[in-house]
């Protein structure tokens, strides 16, 4: 009966992303028939401003922290709790405003709505699922996190069929972050406001976590910004891309919960985590070839319904983004192992290097063919990416450590 209650656990760790996967499946049909191509464009553009300043204001606790709570005392959660609140906190009302004058700057259709959605998706910053990862209580991000986001896209859904403005699913999301921010803190008992002492306090953390954050900085500059980045170099193959991309992403927030499980599986025994890292790293690779090929043949088909018969997505992009949900859900399972390893910071070179070639790649190529010259510089960033994480990860003595395992 154990292997049915893991399966039961790993189940859970599936539906808490595929929840948030689902929840602008919510929205996008309605959005997309009220504004059309424009509408999917201002969505595009601002979801990839927000998310990009989430990743930065996020300060790198989504990567080390589950495995740290995972193998810590319950005085030493709600430490790390309330650190993570407070950095994150400082570091969101700096970033999300830049988010947000950007998305306006940008965008050539609704500014205004542009604007209000990215501080929307900027509030993610303020997810507990890290927290709630490491302490392995599934159950409680899906009602701290995945209802109220539900509710959000649901409300907004029914909203814009009946003539609402663009701007209100950004409003709908700031409300769901807090309501979402306010349940946490009740559900872990955590405080929900962290101490003036620990404001101040967080200029040490962040100088820890400094490495880490440069590079999911540099790294959210090629994974959440090619939106945006398309949207000036090639407006014209900006709705394409948008929604090519945003399938994509959906479906890799899905899958996000299989590492997420092994986050707190790969953590909590210290005695055996090289061993359980080089596995969850075969399963990661698994599951991105599985994923890969599905999202490939099944991702036109989703299109049609999603935008509404906006934008008309072939197989021959779709292929493209399957290979990039492949490599990056092995570049998932190099992570995690890196940080079982301690070579957690490392991961920020990775990513200096991906971006080092995504950026002008996504640029240039979106330039010259289009979306698909867009999606050829995001997989030609990922493979950098995972390249460089196989080498750090294999080289050296960390390769005898490796390949002996734990004996």
């Amino acid at each position: 009966m154990r292997w049915l209650r893991r399966i039961g656990v790993i189940g859970l760790y599936l539906l808490i992303p595929g929840l948030s996967a689902v929840t602008p499946l919510l929205v996008l049909p309605a959005l997309t028939t009220a504004y059309g191509a424009v509408g999917l464009t201002v969505f595009g553009v601002a979801q990839s401003l927000g998310g990009t300043a989430a990743i930065m204001a996020d300060l790198g606790w989504g990567v080390l922290g589950p495995q740290k709570v995972a193998h810590s005392t319950n005085e030493k959660r709600s430490s790390l709790y309330v650190s993570a609140a407070a950095t994150r906190l400082s570091a969101l009302a700096l970033l999300a405003p830049v988010a947000a004058l950007a998305s306006f700057l940008i965008v050539d259709g609704d500014k205004g709505a542009a604007a209000v959605i990215a501080l929307g998706f900027s509030a993610a910053a303020l997810s507990p699922s890290w927290y709630l990862i490491g302490c392995n209580r599934p159950l409680t991000i899906l009602w701290v996190e995945g209802l109220p986001k539900i509710v959000a896209a649901a409300v907004c859904a029914v909203a814009y069929l009946q003539g609402a403005p663009l701007f209100i699913y950004g409003l709908a999301l700031v409300a769901a972050a807090i309501l979402t921010w306010t349940l946490s803190a009740f559900a872990t008992g955590n405080g929900f406001w962290p101490g003036r002492g620990e404001f101040k306090r967080g200029a040490s953390v962040m100088r820890e976590h400094f490495p880490l954050t440069i590079g999911r900085t540099i790294g959210a500059v090629y994974t959440t910004l090619p939106i945006a980045i398309v949207a000036v170099a090639a407006p014209s193959a900006a709705p394409l891309f948008t929604a090519v991309e945003r399938l994509m992403r959906m479906a890799l927030s899905l899958l996000g919960g299989f590492p997420s499980r092994l986050q707190s599986w790969v953590g909590a025994d210290r005695e055996n985590n090289v061993k359980r890292s080089r596995q969850s790293l075969l399963l990661n690779c698994g599951l991105g070839v599985f994923a890969g090929v599905g999202f490939a043949f099944l991702a036109p088909w989703v299109a049609d319904f999603v935008f509404s018969g906006v934008v008309d997505v072939p197989l021959e992009l779709t292929a493209i983004a399957g290979a990039v949900i492949l490599t990056i859900c092995a570049s998932r399972g190099l992570g995690l192992s890196m940080v079982a390893e301690k070579k957690g910071n490392w991961i920020a070179l990775a990513n200096i290097a991906a971006a080092a070639v995504g950026v002008p790649a996504v640029f240039f190529f979106s330039g010259v063919i289009g979306a698909k010259g867009a999606l050829f510089g995001e997989l030609l960033a990922e493979f950098i990416g995972l390249v460089v994480q196989g080498v750090i990860l294999f080289g050296g003595l960390s390769r005898i450590r490796w390949r002996r395992g734990n004996r």
